[in-house]
């Protein structure tokens, strides 16, 4: 008899699949054979051949290869994998603050067990503390600015970050590099600061302090080259208050240079000058960021490692301040500088305002911080086509050539897009 669906296939496909059936020596149980990929109800299912290709009713005795599991990486690689998080880590998810923040206390822990410690504490089991607390602070800042770089780098982009932020982190350090450098390197300095303050007087500044101010300056001048190579001044020009405050600065160094030099003022006293030019640095620099993130309504393109970073390091700063006074019996080193303990505070308010837009206001999906971007400046992100899009009079060219070939009909034109 006739199969009522034979109208649905020419002779020659019946005639193939006829042929198949009988290869081998299958009949009618062909039609039920899961493998073969035929059923009554429906024609056959493609199957993979040992060739590696599909073929309508054809049974395969190779089964679809599964993937191949990579290997586990090395141990070593998984714990210097952990160690670099604070570097490579865009996300900061609290699992990775948290082992990024572990290592980098193993690392503190071990440098400042093997260095000197402060013999004038008298308990010689918080002389182990406070080295450990001092130099892990110290390895929290002094890296605290190579996340933002890294990021940069990775997006070629600057965007997300505030340029009046970084000129004006520029500035700071170079007052506070000087007035280090000043005061470890140079004899002058020495002798009028002991002259005011007393031949027994002692110079706080440390071999530390120097290499760190110098260091940190370094890498925010290269920061701030990488917002002029990314163009970044050309998106988000640097706000007139800034541009006033950096020309007051200079003249106000100006005018005190000639001061001295005219011998109505001291180089101690520009070095003063100097540092209290960071303080209030310090105090604004963090303004911008913050605004900006509020108007772009996200922290994307802001790594929020350097606040993590410099959040723990001034958290650990103040209380070495504090457990080295308590241990003293003698708070003059807080009350004797409240503006340098004031300005830990200050500091630390204003990462709390950070952690408060990265992870409450502003949740954006930070795993993909390293897509590149169009724009370039401190403003939105925005992605440019792949693609050029052709004009009117092209696409018209080209949609007439091919109705004259015969190619395309009128319901195959390709749509106008007005540029």
């Amino acid at each position: 008899p006739k199969c009522p669906h034979s109208s649905a296939f020419p002779d020659e496909t019946r005639g193939n699949m006829s042929a198949r059936r009988r290869k081998g020596g299958q009949h009618a149980a062909v039609d039920d054979d899961p493998l073969l990929g035929t059923t009554e109800s429906g024609p056959a299912t493609p199957l993979l051949a040992a060739d590696g290709e599909h073929h309508d009713g054809e049974p395969s005795d190779v089964s679809p290869s599964l993937p191949e599991m990579s290997p586990p990486r090395p141990l070593l690689y998984r714990v210097a994998s952990s160690f670099a998080i604070p570097l490579t880590d865009q996300t900061g998810s609290p699992s990775k603050i948290f082992i990024g923040l572990f290592c980098l206390g193993i690392v503190g822990s071990f440098i400042g067990s093997i260095m000197p410690k402060d013999q004038s504490l008298p308990t010689p089991l918080y002389r182990l503390i406070s080295s450990i607390i001092g130099y892990t602070y110290f390895c929290a800042w002094s890296i605290s600015f190579y996340p933002q770089m890294i990021l940069n780098f990775k997006r070629k982009s600057t965007a997300g970050l505030s340029n009046e932020f970084s000129i004006l982190n520029v500035a700071g350090f170079a007052c506070y590099a000087i007035y280090t450098l000043c005061f470890y390197f140079s004899p002058e300095i020495q002798r009028q600061y002991k002259e005011r303050n007393g031949a027994d007087a002692e110079i706080t500044v440390q071999s530390n302090d120097v290499a760190f101010a110098v260091h940190a300056f370094v890498l925010c001048c290269v920061q701030l080259s990488q917002i002029i190579w990314y163009r970044g001044f050309d998106a988000n020009p640097l706000a007139m208050s800034v541009k006033i405050g950096l020309a007051t600065l200079l003249v106000v160094c100006m005018v005190f240079s000639a001061l001295v030099m005219e011998h109505l003022s001291s180089w101690l006293d520009f070095l003063y000058m100097l540092s209290l030019v960071k303080v209030i640095i310090s105090l604004v620099k963090y303004i911008p960021q913050v605004i900006l993130n509020y108007r772009r309504q996200s922290t994307l393109g802001w790594n929020i490692w350097n606040i993590v970073l410099d959040c723990t390091g001034g958290t650990l700063s103040i209380g070495q301040q504090i457990g080295d006074s308590v241990d003293l019996h003698d708070f003059s080193g807080i009350t004797g500088n409240p503006a340098k303990f004031a300005l830990g505070f200050v500091s630390i308010f204003f990462d709390l305002i950070f952690f408060l837009q990265h992870y409450v206001l502003y949740p954006d999906d930070h795993g993909d911080m390293n897509s590149s971007s169009g724009h370039s400046g401190g403003g939105e992100e925005v992605d440019l086509p792949s693609e050029p899009l052709l004009l009117n009079d092209e696409l018209n060219n080209e949609e007439s050539d091919l109705r004259r070939k015969g190619e395309i009909s009128s319901e195959e034109a390709p749509t106008v897009v007005e540029v």
